[in-house]
């Protein structure tokens, strides 16, 4: 188990989305933390600059002697631009602080558990938040379903993005100052990029999304620094043993509720992994193909879905999802075979969703009659997909039959206005989509 989890962590400097995906299926919590304690502890052992308090202090005492206005009443030319901004802000010391948070979060400064304990008390939560409020699903549930396997995964990130710094510093421990500040950024900008490759293997988002959210959620982490840094000796206070057993035993079945998801999920994959012994499983292949696909490890995907169809030709999901996978690459010409099987297969495959995507194929390798004839089937059947209004919308208009066009487009925008708030977030894209072609048709 040890060894399995070396080696994913390592990976990750080679092949990040397959070593992703290893920590996601066989990782364990305590590994993640102790590795990135450690490696907290050896990017810290040099202990090269003073404790965030000490350097607030002389910044605050710096800005203080360099401030001293003239006698025109103005900041002295000498002000430092974070004086500049503090005394902008009313208070001389806040440029400092916030600078001061900002090289705690890349780990250039404060102690040595600083950052992490950021990541886990500020970057996730914010992350899983802002993820609740796009309406991917309430807090509380993003919390157990997801709170635990980020956890993982980023404190592995962490530890594989410092661990360099880490051997740099052992091995050149008169580093310049410059040269160490530019190494503990690229390390964070490293940090945040595996982040959002994990929070996109996770949760199936697109890439940009992801790195969106990740550099919101740093943004907040920088944040709660500043304004624990603000909160000075109380800290203390609120994070005495008492005070804390108090409240593990206050919110002990939530806490534990926060492996729920990351539980689940390896179980399920173990037992999938067992069930494809069977050479006669077909379903364990197409089951384990879907975790693959919606990790975008399309590679892997293709070759469960394929064995699947090898053992039961019959069945017509895994043809319909080799056929979603091409249509996603805009493989248009390869998806189309695939998805006419399904459809020959099974005429309601996915409840009709094979007709959609079998339109989506047709319209993007440019057989628009045909395009139109799967497309208008499948809005007969499902009246309020956005997406499959959409594209129908396309396809007539590409047709020249503007007005049915319109109405399309339309419907599509009107869909997605009386969708469930959980699923805005999945079809908001084709109502900004059908309101582009409308204006294009004016």
């Amino acid at each position: 188990m040890i060894g399995e989890n070396f080696k994913s962590l390592f990976l990750l400097y080679a092949k990040p989305v397959a070593a992703i995906g290893r920590i996601l299926d066989a990782g364990t919590v305590w590994f993640a933390v102790v590795a990135a304690l450690i490696v907290s502890l050896l990017v810290h052992a040099p202990q090269r600059g003073l404790s965030i308090e000490e350097r607030v202090a002389i910044g605050a005492a710096a800005d203080e002697a360099i401030s001293d206005e003239d006698a025109s009443g103005r900041l002295a030319p000498a002000a430092s631009s974070a004086t500049r901004f503090g005394r902008a802000l009313g208070r001389p010391g806040l440029a400092s602080i916030a600078f001061s948070a900002a090289g705690e979060w890349t780990g250039a400064e404060g102690g040595s558990f600083a950052t992490l304990g950021a990541v886990a008390l500020a970057f996730l939560p914010l992350l899983i938040a802002v993820r609740a409020i796009a309406g991917f699903g309430s807090f509380g549930v993003l919390m157990r379903s997801e709170y635990l396997s980020l956890l993982m995964c980023s404190l592995s990130a962490w530890a594989a993005a410092y661990l360099p710094i880490a051997l740099i510093e052992w091995a050149a421990p008169e580093l310049p100052a410059m040269v160490a500040l530019v190494l503990f950024a690229l390390a964070n900008i490293y940090f945040l990029a595996l982040t959002a490759l994990s929070v996109r293997t996770l949760t199936g988002s697109g890439l940009a999304f992801a790195a969106g959210l990740v550099a919101l959620s740093a943004v907040g982490a920088i944040v709660g620094l500043t304004v624990y840094a603000f909160v000075g000796s109380m800290r203390y206070y609120l994070l005495s043993p008492f005070l804390l057993f108090y409240g593990y035993r206050l919110f002990f079945s939530d806490v534990r509720a926060l492996g729920d998801g990351l539980r689940s999920r390896q179980h399920l994959r173990r037992q999938l992994e067992i069930a494809t012994n069977n050479p006669r499983d077909a379903d364990a292949h197409y089951q384990l193909g879907l975790i693959y696909q919606k990790r975008r490890q399309f590679t892997e995907a293709l070759a469960r879905f394929e064995r699947a169809i090898a053992i039961d030709k019959t069945e017509a999901d895994p043809h319909l999802q080799l056929g979603r996978i091409a249509l996603e690459q805009n493989r248009f010409t390869d998806a189309i075979p695939y998805l006419e099987t399904a459809a020959k297969l099974d005429d309601k495959a996915s409840a009709s969703e094979v007709w959609r995507d079998l339109g989506a194929a047709y319209l993007g390798a440019g057989r628009i009659p045909e395009a139109a004839q799967a497309l208008e089937k499948y809005a007969s059947r499902r009246p309020y997909d956005p997406e499959g209004l959409y594209h129908c919308g396309k396809a007539l208009a590409a047709l020249g039959r503007n007005a049915e066009a319109k109405e399309r487009f339309t419907e599509c925008i009107e869909a997605v206005k009386t969708a469930p708030g959980h699923r805005k977030s999945q079809v908001r894209k084709w109502a900004g989509q059908a309101q582009s072609a409308l204006r294009d048709m004016k």
